[in-house]
């Protein structure tokens, strides 16, 4: 007759992590911003986040379209395109803040509590947080980015996206004021090493934006 394994003495059982000894609620927050803003504010702000995957690649392709029109202005829409695609960028936490206003179009929810971010501090560990799905237009960044921001500060490091999408403009205004920065191996290194700084990715990426069908959920088997 079987015996069922019995667990050595000398082992304990590891206590669970997702408790509010560790910063998390055992039920789901909605989340609120730090300020009111009007509705149709919030439904401005998210649809240029939105937007912005678009208005890159339309500018870039402003110039020939202007050409056609009005030949004169050409030159003009040429060099705000090449202006807005290689001028440089500073972060802006300020940013991060706006961001915020997701949660007046989203139910958004989450199970952090106020103690998570002092639970984040006493680990003085670097973290990388991978999120998955990647989705056609990533709009979770941005939600992660004002979570992060609104109740884990300590946390808040850099993320990583493709090259091209830092050389949008637009995109990559959005993109580098939350401090995204290129997924090259040199770049990540030196942020988390150099700079000390937590990384956010979604390890997806482009290619799961391809593989990606809306109103559709990931399958097990979909590789990326």
């Amino acid at each position: 007759m079987c015996k069922p394994l019995e667990r050595p003495s000398g082992r304990k059982k590891a206590a669970a992590a997702a408790t509010e000894k560790h910063g998390f609620s055992p039920t789901l927050v909605r989340a609120t911003a730090d300020y009111d803003a009007p509705s149709v504010v919030a439904w401005a702000f998210v649809t240029l986040c939105t937007a912005s995957f678009y208005l890159g690649p339309l500018i870039l392709a402003s110039p020939l379209l202007v050409y056609f029109i009005h030949p004169s202005a050409a030159g003009a829409a040429f060099a705000t395109a090449v202006f807005l695609a290689c001028h440089p960028v500073r972060p802006n936490r300020k940013f991060c803040k706006w961001c915020q206003l997701f949660y007046r179009v989203f139910d958004f929810h989450h199970n952090f509590t106020p103690r998570v971010n002092d639970v984040a501090r006493r680990g003085n560990r670097l973290s990388i947080v991978a999120m998955h799905p990647h989705s056609i237009i990533p709009l979770h960044g941005f939600i992660w980015s004002a979570i992060c921001d609104q109740l884990l500060p300590d946390m808040y490091g850099f993320g990583c996206t493709t090259d091209q999408a830092l050389n949008l403009p637009v995109l990559r205004h959005l993109l580098q004021y939350m401090d995204v920065r290129s997924t090259s191996k040199r770049v990540i290194m030196s942020g988390m090493q150099s700079d000390n700084k937590n990384l956010f990715i979604l390890p997806g990426g482009v290619a799961e934006i391809f593989l990606s069908h809306r109103r559709a959920r990931a399958g097990p088997n979909v590789q990326t």
